[in-house]
């Protein structure tokens, strides 16, 4: 290619989750590879949009808050046509839908999903359930006309999306940029009031499948231990559900012990002051908040499946998935041996997970993608 590789991410911008934090590192790596320029456009303001501006990525934001459907579709033909861009990248499903719809309408380019996880509201009921499934169906239709490749960030789920999206599925694991998320990282205020504590934390939304009811009453179970630790514990995140586990918590009778925080800015802060972290959803994808706490050599109790079973070392993995299983994980987690396992993962773990290699790779998918699809337009 003469000039240099245009490509154009959509994102929803809404949120500052883990599809979030890796689309923002997927598309700062690749911006800095030589030929290759990068912008976004992002359905909703927020901590995305403040972070690729201060990073120097173009962005624009459509505002889907304000703007229907199908005027949002309109927009993004309008923004197709005028960047003309060599390639588009969607990520989340209603992403991948007004993308690649839009891309229909326009001189079609190719176009590339990042499929981040397992699908998380299997259990809608009603009209809101049938609601969803109409968009899964129109989803994978896209996926399977209208988009050239599907990117899975682990093997598993690649197993799981090649049934749905055949011959189209390629699995390219996330990167973690460990210089920058230690860079971020600052002095934990709730270490400064109790520096003599044991913290230990959850980080993810508050929804169903993350599973914080188990997280709190493996605190509860902790608190019951013959232990020298005076434990605290912190939930990071914010979301339907934080109503339901406060007065979860209360009932345990843990309350006074657990800070549930809401948003949290400066997650590189909060995770590194931390002295274990578990993470115990039902299913994941490769969550960046363990990659995140690789970086920050945090001790790490996650329930063993998708990509965390490549980060988190075998003798913190959780197989009972409940709170006896993530109390014993954690305290495997804390024992003074534990440190040099956790050391030399977290070297492993940065070395198979880079944000560079990551970036590089998707970007030689981008060529592949381009020249296999110039092909197919030269024989028809």
């Amino acid at each position: 290619m003469s000039r240099p590789l245009k490509v154009l991410h959509i994102v929803s911008g809404d949120l500052w989750a883990g599809a979030e934090v890796q689309a923002f590192t997927l598309i700062t790596h690749l911006a800095q590879i030589a030929d290759t320029e990068v912008a976004t456009v992002l359905m909703n303001e927020g901590m995305l949009a403040e972070k690729l501006r201060s990073a120097g990525i173009s962005t624009r934001v459509l505002d889907e808050q304000r703007t229907g459907s199908v005027r949002l579709i309109i927009r993004l033909r309008e923004v197709l046509c005028s960047e003309r861009p060599d390639v588009i990248h969607t990520h989340r499903e209603k992403e991948n839908i007004l993308g690649s719809l839009a891309n229909r309408l326009c001189k079609r380019v190719p176009s590339v999903r990042t499929v981040h996880g397992h699908q998380e509201h299997e259990g809608a009921r009603g009209w809101q359930g049938i609601r969803r499934r109409g968009v899964d169906v129109l989803d994978n239709w896209c996926g399977r006309t209208l988009q050239g490749l599907v990117i899975a960030v682990t093997e598993e789920l690649g197993v799981q999306l090649a049934s749905r999206f055949s011959g189209k599925v390629v699995v390219v694991e996330n990167g973690v940029d460990a210089d920058s998320v230690r860079a971020e990282q600052g002095v934990a205020d709730f270490r400064c009031a109790e520096p003599d504590a044991t913290h230990i934390g959850i980080v993810g939304r508050l929804v169903q499948v993350k599973r914080i009811d188990l997280f709190l009453e493996a605190a509860s179970l902790l608190l019951r231990t013959q232990s020298p630790h005076d434990w605290r514990f912190h939930v990071f995140g914010d979301g339907p559900l934080r109503v339901e586990l406060e007065n979860r918590a209360e009932e345990l009778r843990i309350r006074h012990l657990v800070k549930f925080h809401g948003h949290r800015r400066d997650m590189a802060t909060c995770i590194g002051g931390l002295d274990g972290l578990i993470i115990s959803s039902d299913h994941e994808g490769l969550p960046m908040t363990a990659l995140e706490a690789a970086a920050l050599g945090i001790p790490t109790a996650a329930h063993a499946v998708g990509g965390l079973r490549d980060v988190v070392p075998e003798e913190f993995r959780v197989t009972r998935h409940d709170a006896i299983g993530y109390r014993d994980g954690i305290l495997r987690a804390l024992q003074a041996e534990a440190s040099g396992i956790t050391r030399a993962r977290a070297e492993l773990t940065l070395r198979r997970f880079s944000a560079r290699c990551n970036a590089e790779r998707i970007r030689l998918l981008y060529e592949q993608l381009i020249s296999r699809e110039r092909a197919i337009d030269i024989v028809q």
